[in-house]
């Protein structure tokens, strides 16, 4: 696996696969519990399954994703990533995070990260990082970390621009995940009909963009990274917005 690779999957797992998870929301209820289970392709063989829960309760919510690997990777790198969001309600109606936290292990590694907002204008109030057990710096400058959400509230709040954006309507969310911070940009592009689990189904397209603009290296979390995009596609049903399928370079979920 190329590096360049490795670290679009790394960014992958911690940010535009939120997106996959959380869409499907969009026209539920809004309080209606979510427990939502995908798998992470790569060459076409399967190597990690990945869960979402997400409840609504009053005026607060809380998101939990799970990611662990399988099959060949598993015995090779033993990854497991438990990623917490929880906010409340806005009176805009608006999710404004409070809290983010993200944990991660692997045969070589040992990661947590807590990131504390204020919810009214999206500053980092606090930040807690640690690796191997020993206190930790981030490498994403201050100024960075203003009006910022963390990454599964940016991508539940742009379940209501997906339902209503037309084509070419682009939506962005400005994210720190306590490690890295970077931009994300995401656009419906158009709706047609696409092979899905050996059937073809509607959908629509969307066109999602990820550039990190600083912190962690995804190889080793270490070496800074400035000015690297990702992009991909997402498709969801034209039907109920549940999400089908989302590919970046040689990675999909589905």
């Amino acid at each position: 696996m190329s590096s360049r690779l490795a670290r679009a999957t790394t960014v992958l797992i911690s940010g535009l696969v939120a997106f996959v998870l959380t869409a499907a929301a969009v026209r539920a209820e809004q309080d209606a519990p979510l427990n939502l289970r995908y798998g992470l392709y790569w060459a076409g063989f399967q190597i990690a399954t990945l869960t979402l829960e997400h409840e609504i309760q009053s005026t607060r919510y809380r998101s939990q994703l799970f990611i662990e690997t399988v099959g060949l990777i598993e015995k090779l790198v033993h990854y497991r990533a438990k990623t917490l969001a929880t906010g409340r309600l806005g009176e805009d109606g608006r999710l404004r995070p409070v809290a983010f936290s993200t944990e991660y292990r692997s045969r070589k590694k040992d990661r947590r990260s807590i990131v504390k907002f204020d919810p009214a204008s999206g500053d980092v109030l606090e930040l807690e990082i640690t690796k191997r057990g020993k206190p930790d710096d981030s490498k994403v400058p201050e100024a960075l970390r203003k009006n910022v959400i963390d990454p599964l509230t940016a991508f539940l709040r742009i379940r209501d621009h997906v339902a209503t954006a037309g084509k070419g309507e682009a939506f962005t969310a400005q994210i720190f995940d306590g490690r890295r911070r970077y931009d994300l940009a995401a656009e419906v592009v158009g709706h047609d009909r696409a092979w899905i689990a050996g059937r073809k189904q509607r959908v629509m397209r969307l066109a999602l963009t990820l550039e990190l603009l600083a912190g962690s290296d995804a190889n080793d979390l270490e070496e800074v990274v400035v000015d690297d995009r990702v992009q991909a596609e997402l498709l969801l049903s034209d039907d109920n917005l549940l999400p089908l399928r989302l590919s970046v370079l040689n990675t999909t979920i589905a």
